[in-house]
């Protein structure tokens, strides 16, 4: 882990998966996640819906099975946002381990990747809000043996 000791207290404290259980079956279901968003809840930005706007609120979902964006558009909006969106707090990135592996977040079997925790480092370094927490969802199988892989970065 490239994280700094201190850092790693914000995974538990940040991350709202947990909060929100629809998250998880829309995931495993191959439904869009914004499924789960009623009125008057947490407020998220949520790319795709959001990816061209100025969002900035607490969370970040990219929904990458639904995003459909090269990396080389992908990547200059995702450092964007985590240099100047103050109010950022975490990132959920979930999808497929395909797309994931596609984008170069995990390996095609969803286990992390040392490339992405440095580049995440590196973003986290260069912002003056203090550091984010980056949570990724990647689904593997098919059928009743489908489960989701989770990392974190800070």
């Amino acid at each position: 882990m490239f994280s700094k000791q201190e850092n790693l207290m914000l995974i538990e404290e940040e991350s709202g998966w947990n909060q929100i259980p629809c998250l998880e079956s829309a995931l495993l279901e191959e439904r869009p996640l914004d499924d789960c968003f009623g009125e008057g809840g947490l407020p998220v930005c949520y790319w795709p819906r959001d990816f061209g706007n100025h969002c900035c609120n607490h969370w970040l979902i990219i929904d990458l099975d639904f995003l459909y964006h090269h990396p080389s558009e992908f990547f200059p909006r995702f450092e964007e946002i985590i240099r100047h969106c103050k109010n950022l707090k975490i990132v959920t990135i979930c999808g497929s381990a395909a797309q994931l592996s596609y984008f170069g977040i995990t390996s095609s079997r969803g286990k992390n990747s040392a490339k992405f925790a440095s580049y995440i480092v590196g973003i986290n370094s260069m912002r003056n809000a203090g550091p984010i927490v980056v949570e990724t969802k990647a689904v593997l199988g098919r059928g009743p043996t489908k489960d989701i892989v989770h990392h974190n970065y800070v």
